[in-house]
């Protein structure tokens, strides 16, 4: 499995540079700080399905995509991210996409219908913050479609163009 997602990622980097175009949905973010799969399974088009791990559930629609994808969730080190997260907020999970079409062997940046995002965990409370992580390094609050249940932090994804990151306030 490992020398075949090489392979993928090898192909995919080679036609980011054949389509130039194609940089910005070919961005492999663990080269960005989300250095571990922590999940994968693969999506069949037209098919609805989720992935689930450590209290992260990616509820996928049928429709999402236009081939069978290989869909993985990363994650980092929460340290790498609060050294850039606001003062006063702690991060308490951190994850990214890669999500690459079987077919072409790309990266996709984007998916053709939003996928569902939760994440239950104790840290989460009616403070808890969804922040986009950017390859500059940069974040931006995104929390304006976040859903806050209980202990349940729920957000749309359109695509795989920026990485995330959760905080919560340090009480």
């Amino acid at each position: 499995m490992k020398l075949r997602l090489k392979v993928v990622i090898g192909l995919s980097i080679i036609s980011m540079f054949l389509f130039g175009g194609m940089a910005i949905a070919a961005t492999d973010f663990t080269q960005f700080g989300y250095s571990e799969v922590a999940a994968e399974k693969v999506i069949r088009v037209g098919e609805a399905d989720k992935i689930s791990h450590s209290g992260i559930k990616i509820q996928i629609p049928e429709g999402a995509f236009d081939h069978d994808v290989l869909f993985q969730v990363l994650e980092g080190s929460n340290k790498k991210f609060q050294a850039v997260a606001p003062e006063g907020e702690k991060v308490i999970m951190n994850f990214a996409f890669r999500v690459i079409d079987l077919e072409t062997n790309e990266i996709l940046g984007t998916f053709k219908k939003p996928v569902t995002f939760s994440y239950k965990d104790k840290d989460v409370n009616n403070g808890s913050i969804y922040y986009n992580y950017r390859i500059d390094g940069t974040i931006a609050n995104n929390n304006g479609a976040s859903v806050i249940d209980g202990k349940t932090l729920a957000h749309p994804v359109g695509g795989a163009g920026v990485g995330w990151f959760i905080t919560s306030p340090n009480w």
